[in-house]
């Protein structure tokens, strides 16, 4: 059964507190955020006056290109002197350049830490285990939130961020931890060299898997699950809103719980914008509810979903959604890292204006984007920029690395 009563709330309770949470986020955007304010004006709406969900459904859609619009923090509802600290984003095509910088009060770090304690607890996570954290901190800054929440539970905490798969095993060994937190495709490597070095997972005291930020394909837990012979978990988030702990598996496995007390879920039809049937398939769409530095109203995910309301197994009430299902648009993701196609092809013609086609070949094992081949087509062999084809292909790989942080063959 839940720990924590927020989980085990009735429906009608759950629905209360959201409104009420959301007229708050509402008044605080009306008064501090000038493009919320400029909104609900042209709407002749005033926050007091929503007091149904369908009264929310007349706010027109939070859109990335809204948050790339308003760099650097014209969506801020508080002073800059009140951010205790950044999120910073890649910027992808149409961003202008611009990244998504979200901005964190105390009270909204403390949160985040709270949520991802809350997906702790629900795997069954205590202050006798010993958490080790394997993500690597610059391509997934989120990663802190695990080493917090692991702190703020009491749990010792053993962050391995960039050591190798034979350092990461040899700790686990060592110092017996019992959960790892983890990329699906370095767990995947870890599991190679663990068979490779002829290590039985006995010799491990891990007890679970758990796993971001992506989305966990089903072929990627069955493999990880029959080489370890423990549970593998896995959890969602959304980067333009904050960091992990919006949603998470419990050990049921029947979707991922919604912290509910803190965001307000909507499925809508990814073309229309109008709200689907319970139970089909659509774009998620969220509000937040208590955040104070960057409040969302209606921001549109990209990710097609299904959000389930009924009861789990498990006794928890939160709503769960199922693992992502696919994008509204062209991002894909390697080794963790979310990439767009576009985004590549503005890269390369940066450098090479001549360049007549590409083509991107991803390379993905039980379901995971593992390695990214770029393949060039050029028809003019002169005036190659770097000098010679080597130097050229040098220039375009170093180009890509930079810009996302993320090796590539070309």
């Amino acid at each position: 059964m839940p720990k924590d009563s927020i989980d085990s709330l009735s429906r009608d309770s759950l629905h209360q507190l959201q409104i009420e949470r959301l007229q708050m986020t509402l008044n605080r955007a009306y008064f501090h955020v000038d493009f919320y304010r400029n909104r609900m004006d042209s709407l002749n709406l005033l926050p007091e006056e929503v007091g149904t969900f369908e009264d929310l459904r007349r706010f027109p859609f939070t859109t990335r290109q809204d948050l790339t619009d308003h760099y650097p923090y014209g969506l801020f509802a508080v002073p800059l002197r009140s951010i205790v600290r950044l999120k910073i984003t890649t910027p992808a095509l149409g961003d202008q350049g611009r990244p998504i910088v979200v901005g964190f009060t105390r009270h909204d770090s403390s949160m985040w830490h709270s949520l991802m304690m809350r997906l702790y607890e629900q795997l069954g996570v205590t202050d006798r285990d010993i958490v080790q954290v394997a993500f690597n901190f610059s391509l997934f800054p989120g990663a802190f939130t695990f080493n917090h929440a692991a702190e703020l539970l009491g749990a010792t905490l053993a962050p391995s961020s960039t050591i190798s798969a034979t350092l990461q095993l040899q700790i686990m060994q060592d110092f017996r931890s019992t959960v790892l937190a983890t990329t699906a495709a370095f767990a995947l490597h870890i599991v190679e060299t663990m068979e490779r070095l002829g290590m039985e997972p006995d010799s491990l005291h891990l007890r679970l898997i758990l796993l971001g930020p992506d989305p966990l394909p089903d072929t990627t837990r069955d493999r990880l699950e029959s080489a370890f012979g423990i549970p593998v978990y896995g959890l969602y988030g959304v980067t333009e809103m904050g960091e992990p702990g919006m949603a998470g598996e419990c050990p049921a496995k029947a979707g991922l719980h919604l912290a509910e007390d803190q965001f307000l879920a909507e499925i809508v039809h990814p073309l229309t914008g109008e709200p689907v049937p319970s139970g089909q398939e659509g774009e998620l769409v969220l509000t937040t509810l208590t955040a104070e530095a960057y409040p969302l109203i209606r921001y549109r995910t990209g990710d097609i979903t299904v959000l389930r309301e009924g009861p789990c197994s498990c006794g928890r009430t939160a709503a769960r959604i199922v693992p992502i299902l696919r994008r509204t648009d062209n991002r894909v993701s390697i080794r963790g890292i979310p990439l767009y196609p576009e985004q590549v092809e503005e890269l390369l013609r940066s450098i090479d204006p001549l360049l007549d086609d590409f083509r991107l070949v991803i390379h993905t094992r039980y379901g995971v984007g593992e390695q990214l081949d770029i393949l060039v087509s050029r028809t003019q062999a002169a005036d190659l920029p770097g000098g010679g084809r080597a130097q050229y292909l040098e220039l375009l790989r170093a180009t890509i690395r930079r810009a996302v942080g993320l090796g590539t063959r070309v």
